[in-house]
């Protein structure tokens, strides 16, 4: 039930986190349940649930990346774009998300993190700094440093434009 519940949400993080990879992303999704199932005596309700989980998830990506080079992918299939009417308009969202995930691929892995979980899981600084094991003060300057450098990007690829 709990894999049930979780799993999107954990595999869309570790996919966002290790640039797409998809497969790497599974396996590393897998891990952290497996590691959640080996330490489940030792689970206290302290908070979300999921912020648990993604506690666990940021770990393990890290662990990862600190053993391998992740290949950069293409994420088209990571979420599904709303219908639109106009196809252009969905071509154009399209390769929005495309140079938004690319821009994020960017990163370094540390600013990476804060930015998926402040933006994509709407989670709280404090929160954010639960489960990264660092200070507010240090997720408050990634998220500040991260947002620069996309702007930074975004209006390159824009050809200067506010984005």
């Amino acid at each position: 039930m709990i894999v049930r519940k979780y799993y999107q949400s954990i595999y869309l993080f570790c996919c966002r986190r290790l640039n797409g990879d998809p497969d790497t992303a599974a396996d590393i999704t897998q891990d952290v349940f497996l590691k959640l199932l080996e330490n489940i005596q030792s689970v206290r309700k302290i908070g979300k649930f999921q912020n648990y989980l993604l506690t666990i998830a940021v770990n393990t990506c890290n662990n990862y990346t600190k053993k391998a080079k992740p290949l950069y992918m293409d994420l088209e299939t990571l979420e599904d774009i709303e219908d639109t009417d106009n196809a252009f308009e969905k071509i154009e969202l399209n390769e929005l998300k495309a140079q938004i995930q690319y821009a994020i691929n960017t990163l370094p892995d540390y600013q990476k993190e804060v930015i998926i979980l402040r933006f994509y899981y709407d989670l709280k600084i404090r929160e954010i700094a639960t489960i990264t094991k660092v200070s507010v003060s240090t997720v408050k300057s990634r998220l500040q440093q991260g947002i620069k450098k996309l702007e930074r990007y975004l209006a390159d690829f824009r050809g200067g434009d506010n984005v």
